[in-house]
């Protein structure tokens, strides 16, 4: 009869730890599946985040700097040609703000935006994108716009303080220059100081020439790979 009991016992005790060990994974199963899906939500959102980031960084690339920097580019070729050749100019106001143009766009891509992917990496939730190709394609972009910046710190020439310091601007009448800045600024030109800005920032804008349509490019890649991904 004590055999049979403790037998009894003994079978219900390993009985109610197979119940706690069954119940143990079916919560963690559950909490496994409910983590999952919540992973799975933020995910969805991350990418429609990254997916709107890119497209207005394509959108300001196109419309900000694309269309400037051939202006910009004209203006510093002016300003060399000018500089190292004795040319005659016929109109002076025409060429000064031609040549001012060369300081536009000195913080090349530092004016896109890089909020999402910041977010992503000191969360620690970059991991929660699941498909690899589009975790290493937006790793290259982001990495190409933190390359850039170190390229205009590399190329910085302070052309926008050169030139700022020769005459003053006012945005409501850009094309002004008094006749004595006039001639300062024609002098101020023409010195070796200016020649070296003119090189540095005109590395830099060939450089950002070259980068452009490969940035835009990469960017249509994620977009489309992100649209696939939520479809």
């Amino acid at each position: 009869m004590e055999k049979n009991k403790f037998s009894k016992y003994l079978l219900y005790a390993i009985g109610e730890i197979v119940l706690v060990v069954i119940g143990i994974l079916i919560a963690l199963s559950i909490n496994s599946w409910n983590q999952d899906r919540i992973d799975k939500k933020s995910e969805s959102q991350y990418l429609q985040d990254l997916k709107k980031e890119i497209q207005n960084n394509n959108s300001v690339l196109d419309y900000y700097i694309k269309e400037r920097l051939p202006y910009k580019i004209e203006g510093l070729l002016t300003a060399k040609k000018y500089s190292e050749e004795n040319i005659e100019i016929k109109d002076t106001i025409a060429f000064l703000n031609k040549v001012s143009k060369g300081g536009m766009i000195t913080n090349g891509l530092g004016i896109l935006s890089r909020n999402t992917f910041n977010e992503l990496v000191s969360t620690g939730n970059f991991q929660i994108i699941s498909t690899d190709s589009i975790k290493s394609k937006v790793k290259n972009y982001y990495w190409g716009l933190d390359a850039d910046a170190d390229n205009v710190n590399t190329y910085k020439s302070d052309i926008t303080t050169f030139t700022s310091g020769l005459r003053p601007y006012n945005s409501s009448n850009p094309d002004y220059i008094s006749k004595y800045d006039r001639q300062e600024m024609m002098i101020a030109f023409r010195s070796v100081e200016f020649r070296k800005i003119i090189d540095l920032e005109l590395s830099y804008a060939y450089s950002l020439e070259n980068k452009m349509d490969r940035i835009v490019e990469q960017g249509l890649e994620i977009i489309a790979l992100i649209e696939a991904e939520l479809n």
